[in-house]
């Protein structure tokens, strides 16, 4: 920072309805003289809701254009039930949404 003394950035992303608060705990709690705002936009991709079955558990999924993306608290009450790692309902997920949607071949009779 100036003069070369040492520095820290907090960050926190928050909706603007509470930004005030925001701003007023950062300056009472880290003596800051004054805090740095701005507004942000954000374009969420169009995703649709889905459901899998892993070892015979539901599985939420959210489905945008070329992406599957498995609800974590799902897959965390899955793996806590099947006693798989939490990476491996991830994936057995994916792939099951994959396999469940893919295109059937086209007979080449």
């Amino acid at each position: 920072m100036k003069k070369g003394r040492p520095a820290y950035t907090v960050s926190a992303l928050a909706d603007p309805a509470v930004a005030a608060d925001v701003r007023r705990v950062l300056t009472s709690e880290t003596g800051s003289l004054g805090v740095r705002g701005q507004t942000l936009e954000r374009w969420p991709a169009a995703r649709a809701p889905g459901e899998v079955e892993v070892e015979g558990l539901p599985v939420r999924v959210k489905v945008s254009p070329g992406r599957v993306k498995v609800e974590h608290d799902d897959a965390r009450r899955a793996a806590r039930r099947t006693g798989l790692p939490l990476r491996e309902v991830v994936s057995r997920a994916e792939a099951a949404w994959r396999r469940a949607h893919e295109d059937p071949p086209d007979d080449a009779s």
